[in-house]
């Protein structure tokens, strides 16, 4: 690979990542997760040209190449964990929801049960 074709792989693996981050902005994170084979290819590709390499190597325009896609990727990880952190906060509401549920008895003082505390049989009154 030469650098046009270092170009071209920097660029390539650019637009998965701003396409990858819309997705993420807009919530379609499923689709966004499926870009990621496309993406670590990209990136193979690009660590391939890279790996015996010094580390001066590259002209400026490929470091700011580099650089962006560098920023745009921990951009993009930071919007997947709020995605993450946004799922793990709706599952905990769900799972606290049955908690506060009552099975419509009472206890002998009159106060109602919880969904938590029940235990036995109950009976359907007609």
């Amino acid at each position: 690979m030469n650098n046009p074709e270092l170009r071209a792989q920097t660029a390539r693996l650019r637009d998965i990542l701003l396409s990858e981050k819309d997705l993420l902005l807009t919530g379609r994170a499923r689709e966004a997760a499926d870009l990621l084979p496309v993406k670590m290819e990209a990136m193979q590709d690009i660590e391939a040209f890279l790996e015996n390499r010094e580390p001066n190597f590259l002209p400026v325009e490929h470091r700011a190449d580099m650089e962006q896609i560098v920023r745009l990727s921990k951009e993009n990880s930071a919007h997947f964990e709020a995605i993450r952190n946004g799922l793990r906060h709706a599952i905990d509401r769900l799972e606290s929801m049955h908690g506060s549920a009552y099975v419509g008895s009472y206890a002998q003082n009159g106060s109602k049960i919880p969904f938590t505390e029940v235990t036995g049989q109950f009976r359907r009154k007609a």
